[in-house]
């Protein structure tokens, strides 16, 4: 089989390609003996009548086209793989030349993964990181007091009086010797969760600022994708919180289709800085290793019972952990500039 690729507008590609006549005639072969097997005529058992009879009432172009749909199926894998191609859906495909006895022609559109040209990711993110203040973070005793009064209520059963808090009550909640301890132990909590948020805006903004000055013309069918993924994020969180999704829609009077399209310019950004961050790893050579990705997988799945692994697609799970390690790896990279 012979192809020629061409870029195309939209981040594609068209494929022209030249299936040869005998590897053609073994699909019209393998169709042609599949539909007489199947075929039922009147005066025949089932797989019996001639073929030519078979053929003539299911017809020629009938024929002829389902082979070219299994040879198409069967080769294009081959074709992407041989060609490089990173396709990112689902190839429109045109026969061109159809007829027994000949090659068969065609030609194939499919989105591919963009090119992205990087900026000079190094001098970005130190530019923002020489501007990082120092913060100061600061724990309030109203933040001490509102969380200890939070864990006292939720912990009380309805209808009862909650208990005093005092020495007794910090030691029934754990290893605390004095309520002194755990409104300490509560006020480092808030702290790590401050810092947490302080480190995860700052590491919002460096790749932001990075994947912003890229240049990528990002393909419709990945913010497409995203949009839908983003929808299922947020029916999956509402329905966590135990409500009804059609009854959530309705509090908004809005339909589904216009939260979705609400949704666009958020799925082009978080698009963009996920190629963004592909790129770059990419580039450095910055991939999480095999070792690294196990002990991730492991990690993930050590909330779920044994009987619940078995259930869940390990292969799917790996590829999500590379993803996030990669990620991890190149904003540790922004950071440091």
């Amino acid at each position: 089989m012979s192809t020629t690729v061409t870029k195309i507008e939209g981040s594609r590609v068209e494929v022209k390609g030249v299936i040869d006549t005998h590897v053609f005639d073994s699909y019209i072969l393998k169709t042609t003996t599949r539909v007489v097997a199947d075929a039922e005529l009147d005066g025949f058992r089932k797989g019996k009548a001639p073929e030519k009879m078979v053929v003539d009432k299911i017809g020629e172009e009938k024929i002829l086209q389902e082979s070219a749909e299994a040879a198409l199926q069967n080769e294009w894998p081959k074709v992407l793989e041989e060609q490089k191609i990173e396709a990112i859906g689902p190839a429109e495909f045109h026969i061109t030349k159809l007829a027994r006895g000949n090659p068969l022609e065609w030609t194939a559109r499919v989105a591919v993964m963009p090119d992205i040209t990087l900026p000079d990711f190094r001098k970005i993110a130190h530019e923002i990181n020489s501007k990082k203040e120092t913060l100061t973070l600061e724990v309030t005793e109203k933040e001490i007091t509102d969380t200890l009064n939070y864990i006292q209520r939720v912990r009380t059963p309805e209808g009862q009086t909650p208990p005093p808090l005092d020495d007794a009550y910090a030691q029934s909640l754990g290893n605390f010797a004095t309520l002194a301890a755990l409104q300490d132990n509560i006020k480092q909590g808030i702290l790590e969760e401050k810092n947490g948020k302080a480190r995860d805006a700052h590491r919002m903004l460096l790749i932001e600022e990075v994947a912003k000055a890229a240049t990528v013309e990002i393909p419709d069918i990945m913010i497409d994708a995203e949009q839908t993924k983003m929808l299922d994020e947020l029916r999956h969180s509402i329905e966590e919180m135990g409500l009804v999704w059609d009854e959530y829609l309705a509090h908004l009077k809005k339909p589904e289709a216009e939260i979705r399209t609400g949704f666009k310019e958020d799925a082009a950004r978080r698009v963009r800085v996920s190629l963004t961050l592909r790129e770059i790893a990419r580039t450095e050579a910055t991939e999480a290793t095999a070792d690294e990705v196990a002990r991730r997988v492991e990690v993930m799945l050590r909330p779920y019972e044994e009987k619940d692994r078995a259930q869940i697609d390990r292969g799917r799970v790996e590829e999500y952990a590379k993803g996030v390690l990669r990620n991890e790896k190149v904003i540790e990279l922004l950071e440091i500039q």
